[in-house]
């Protein structure tokens, strides 16, 4: 629904043009509605010289705003699981600013995701729901990108739980610091607990949301700091850090 749209942005388009290319999905929307509504939904959208950017094409990379995001759910499928667990780290200008991070009531919690987490039903039983902390969430992600170690799944749970709790899209940007890593980092294995022994990083309770946003968060910092020259603008990063064909 917004491919097309996205890849336009990255070279600017007319306020007419914006409107026309959502019409069909948001009839009777006037511009500025539909401009406030997909920058509420985290799209990175600015305006220059009358024209729509995505503000990611235009900010180096170095100056935009990343929220490094873990989740542990109770099953991985998004339409039968849910969040039970929520980690974020706030960079900005390459430095952590600000963390998120909570337990979020679920009715079942198998016993393999005990084993692996740690978290069970009666840590939960007198949490928030998930849509009350996703609407937090929101808040707290603003525009920013959004990383995850295997975003692909990190990103595509988030939006799907969004959706479910009728919280709208979810529109940031985002990369996967597992491609990035592959990219910058050299090192034998790019799980992040194999990242994190290698780079000699500093103990995190693995498994749990918090901790492993804050390992995916180092390791995404000492990505950036192996950069090609080339890569200038946070959209070039974004670009860079798309993964192999066929691979991960």
């Amino acid at each position: 629904m917004f491919g097309k749209l996205i890849e336009k942005l990255k070279k600017g388009v007319s306020k007419k043009e914006f409107v026309q290319a959502l019409k069909k999905h948001y009839p009777g929307f006037n511009f500025k509605s539909l401009y406030d509504l997909l920058r509420f939904q985290g799209l990175p959208l600015t305006i220059k010289k009358d024209k729509v950017y995505l503000k990611t094409a235009l900010m180096p990379y170095d100056e935009a705003e990343y929220t490094v995001v873990d989740l542990e759910v109770n099953n991985s499928k998004p339409k039968e699981g849910q969040i039970i667990e929520i980690g974020a780290v706030k960079i900005k200008n390459k430095e952590p600013v600000e963390e998120f991070s909570f337990l979020i009531y679920a009715k079942d919690i198998p016993k393999y995701v005990t084993k692996v987490t740690g978290i069970d039903d009666k840590m939960l039983k007198n949490e928030k729901k998930q849509k009350e902390i996703l609407e937090k969430f929101r808040l707290f992600l603003g525009d920013s990108i959004i990383v995850a170690h295997a975003a692909d799944f990190d990103y595509n749970f988030l939006a799907k739980q969004f959706e479910k709790e009728n919280l709208g899209y979810l529109l940031n940007r985002h990369l996967c610091t597992i491609s990035l890593a592959k990219k910058t980092i050299p090192a034998t294995r790019y799980g992040l607990k194999y990242l994190k022994e290698e780079l000699k990083l500093p103990e995190e309770i693995d498994h749990r949301a918090l901790g492993d946003a804050r390992t995916t968060s180092r390791v995404f910092l000492k990505a950036l700091d192996n950069l090609p020259n080339e890569i200038v603008s946070a959209e070039d990063l974004i670009e860079f850090a798309k993964p192999n064909k066929n691979k991960c």
